[in-house]
Formats: C-alpha cells, sequence, structure tokens
C-alpha cells in the first residue's frame, strides 16, 4: 500500500525529493541545461535562464538543475565573471556524453569541456553567449522582432581544416536556419581586443575554406566535385560562398562605427563583387562567385532590435540600416541583368512590329489610291516590278506619257553628250614596250642614239 503524501500547511503538499536530485530539479530542466552547456560550452545560470526558462521570474530552477548535475559529476564551475555571476561547463567525459546524448550528436562531434575558461571570467565566451541569445529571444525594445531557430540551430567550437591539412578556421559560432533560407551562417564577434588588420585577416582564411573541393558522386555534378559547405549545408539558392556576420561590441557607438569602417577598408577584395559587362559593353552586372557576403553590426543593437530588426549593414552597400533577409540579398545581379535584358528585347521587338505593321499600313492605303495620276487601280505584278521608292506608283498609261515627255530630253542629252566628245583631240596612242625594256627599262628603238 503506497503511503500518501502528508500535508504540511493548508492546502500544501511536501513531496519526498529524489536522493540523486536532493535540490528539486526536474527532468526537462536538466536535459535543457545539458543541451545548452553542450552547445554554449559555459555559460552563467543567468544566461541560461534568459534562453531557456525567460518566462520565469527568476534563475531558481536553472541552479537547481546545475546544482543537482554537479553533484552526480555532470557539470562544475571554475569563477566568475566581471559582474560576479559564477560559470558553469560540462564536467569531464561524463558530462560531455550526457550532453551528447541529449543531443543526439556523437561524443567526437561535442568539442572541449572549456575547463579553465571560467577561472578569468571567460568574457569572450559570454560575448559569444550573449550574441546567440540576441538571435534566438529576439529584440528586448517595444515592437522588436522576434528570434530565429532555437539553441539547437548553433554550434560553437567547431573546427574546419583548410586544404593541407594543417592549418584551420575556427568560427566564434556556426548558425544553420534553413526555415529562413540560410543553411549556414559564420559568426564572429569583436570584443574591440584586437587590431583591425587581425579581424580582417580572417576573410582571406575563410575565402581559401570556401574554395576547398570535395568529391560528390551526384549524378547532377558534371565533374564529381563541390565545394564542401554545399555538401556539408545543403539548400543555398544564393550565388557565391555562404554569409558570415560580425559582431562588433566592448566600446561606444562611434568607436565601434570607426572600427567597422577599417575593417571595410582592409578587406575590400574579399567581399566586393566583380563587374561584368555584356557583349556591346552597354550592360553589366555584378559576379558573386568569388565573393564572400560580410554583414555587420554591434552587439547592443542585435540586443534591442533582434536579428531580423534593420541593424545589419552589407558590406558593399551604403545602407546601414538592413534586415537580416535584406543584408543577404545581392544586388545588380546576373538575374537582374537577364530580366533587363529581356525587356529591351521584347521593346526591340514590338518596335520592329510597330514598324512593320506601320510599312502595311502605307501600302494598303497605296494601293487604296491606286495610280498617283489617274487614281486607277495599278495591277500587283506592276507594283513590285517598280518597287518602292517613297511614291504612288503609276498605271501602264501614265508611265507611257511620263516616258513619252521624258524622251525629247533624253535625245537632246545624248546628243550633247556625242558633240562634246567629238571636239575633244584624241590621244595619242601609248607606246608599248617590250619585255627587255620593261626589265632594264632602256629604250632600244632603232631611232634612239645610244651614245
Amino acid at each position: 500500500m503506497t503511503s500518501q503524501p502528508q500535508p504540511t500547511k493548508p492546502g500544501r503538499t511536501a513531496w519526498v525529493r529524489a536522493k540523486a536530485y536532493p535540490n528539486g530539479s526536474t527532468n526537462s530542466v536538466r536535459e535543457d541545461v545539458l543541451t545548452a552547456l553542450g552547445v554554449l560550452k559555459v555559460a552563467t545560470a543567468d544566461q541560461l535562464h534568459r534562453l531557456l526558462r525567460s518566462h520565469l521570474s527568476s534563475n531558481k530552477s536553472i541552479r537547481a538543475a546545475l546544482l543537482d548535475l554537479q553533484l552526480n559529476g555532470l557539470t562544475a564551475s571554475d569563477g566568475n565573471t566581471a559582474a560576479r555571476h559564477k560559470t558553469w561547463r560540462l564536467d569531464g567525459p561524463a558530462g560531455l556524453d550526457a550532453a551528447a546524448h541529449v543531443l543526439e550528436l556523437a561524443r567526437s562531434d561535442m568539442g572541449g569541456t572549456a575547463r579553465g575558461a571560467g577561472r578569468t571570467g571567460a568574457p569572450h565566451a559570454m560575448a559569444v553567449n550573449e550574441t546567440i541569445l540576441a538571435f534566438v529571444r529576439g529584440g528586448t525594445t517595444d515592437g522588436a522582432t522576434g528570434g530565429i531557430g532555437m539553441v539547437t540551430s548553433w554550434s560553437t567550437e567547431t573546427e574546419f581544416t583548410l586544404p593541407g591539412g594543417k592549418r584551420k578556421v575556427r568560427p566564434d559560432a556556426v548558425l544553420q536556419a534553413p526555415e529562413i533560407g540560410m543553411p549556414v551562417l559564420m559568426v564572429e564577434v569583436d570584443r574591440s581586443t584586437m587590431a583591425p588588420a587581425r579581424v580582417a585577416a580572417k576573410l582571406p582564411a575563410y575565402r581559401e575554406l570556401f574554395l576547398r573541393q570535395v568529391r560528390d558522386y551526384s549524378p547532377t555534378t558534371p565533374d564529381r566535385t563541390t565545394a564542401w559547405w554545399r555538401q556539408a549545408y545543403p539548400g543555398h539558392t544564393r550565388d557565391g560562398f555562404p554569409p558570415i556576420a560580425l559582431v562588433v561590441t566592448g566600446t561606444g557607438p562611434q568607436a565601434l562605427t570607426n572600427r567597422l569602417q577599417a575593417i571595410y577598408d582592409l578587406s575590400r577584395e574579399y567581399f566586393l563583387p566583380r563587374r561584368r559587362k555584356d557583349q556591346y559593353g552597354e550592360d553589366s552586372w555584378c559576379d558573386y562567385d568569388d565573393a564572400i557576403p560580410v554583414i555587420a553590426t554591434t552587439l547592443e543593437l542585435l540586443q534591442q532590435y533582434g536579428p531580423m530588426g534593420e541593424v545589419w549593414w552589407r558590406f558593399g552597400r551604403a545602407d546601414h540600416h538592413l534586415s537580416l533577409l535584406d543584408a543577404l540579398e545581392d544586388w545588380d545581379t546576373k538575374a537582374e541583368y537577364d530580366e533587363r535584358a529581356r525587356i529591351r528585347s521584347e521593346e526591340i521587338a514590338a518596335e520592329n512590329r510597330r514598324k512593320i505593321e506601320a510599312k502595311e499600313k502605307k501600302e494598303k492605303e497605296r494601293i487604296a489610291r491606286g495610280c498617283r495620276n489617274c487614281h486607277q487601280p495599278v495591277e500587283e505584278w506592276r507594283r513590285r516590278y517598280l518597287g518602292d521608292n517613297g511614291e504612288d506608283p503609276l498605271c501602264f498609261d501614265c508611265q507611257e506619257e511620263e516616258l513619252a515627255g521624258r524622251r525629247p530630253k533624253a535625245e537632246a542629252e545624248a546628243e550633247k553628250a556625242a558633240e562634246e566628245t567629238a571636239e575633244q583631240p584624241a590621244e595619242e596612242p601609248k607606246k608599248e614596250h617590250t619585255w627587255l625594256q620593261r626589265v632594264f627599262k632602256t629604250d632600244f628603238s632603232p631611232d634612239r642614239d645610244p651614245w
């Protein structure tokens, strides 16, 4: 017979807590905490609360789950942030295995435990976490846009090997959001602690990474090779490489604007498209096959207005207030040029049709008028024989009359020309030379004195 819980106060029931979880955390909260730490690697209870249970007034349930997981050897705390918030991470292989089980990932895909990162406060990891929070939760101001995806849409500490196998590219975070037409977004968080030249130097490494080819045995691939990112993150519909988002923070608004401009100036050759002209040199378009789409904003604007707000600057464009989808759209593309060419060809075809119709109308009017002298109908064969000289044709009788009137004048002009020819003296026939004279340029005529 099971014993019923005894009420400690009227209207309340005292529940016995499990011995393994004396802080009273629930399975769902513990699983969510393991999921978040498996993605973020290191985070504070406040960040986990805003990411997982923002509808609750406090982070008590998150802290209870962290303590219970710590008692079971799955989480650990190394130190505090600058704001005196305790940092938490997964603890050892057991913590990684538990997070991998919840995330349904292989143990090899989990990365490390970020051991020791909390001893210095993990300032960079905290900035990356705040960036992910802004993407997932959306803006905080009234009327701000919502977020994108979930915490499982992200990954951190992801390493990509460059050709040669010795060098690697490691973005701060990677977002996969195919639901908005963005299969992958590489995110770089800059806390203004390094020179702009070092930030700009990451773009050539990304470009080298995006150019890496892998084998593809799909029947739709003619040369059996494709870019690795198209194979790893399928669904790309835009030309060019995957986009990179640059989020800056750590100083004032004007300093951040100047910093972005400096990075822009140092990396122009990697994000600007190439201008292509048509065969006539009359029109052109931008070729994005070798251009990296770089979008930039500040962490403060991202937190206020959300990722879908008008906070993005697409490098290469003058507008600094674009939404995410507008910033990712290319401008002056080949498709736009093809549309302009189609419209031009349709206009030319319409103009040609108009000219043909006008000519046919004029011809019909000429046929209706008939002979230009007597206005009698003119036979079709006579119209074709006389051709189109811009005048109405003549009937047979009118043409005979016109020719009879022109004949005396033509005869008089012929007689005058014959008289002028007769009056001119006859030209002396040109003396012919033998081949010997032509070769030696010498006159061997008998009347010439050779001496």
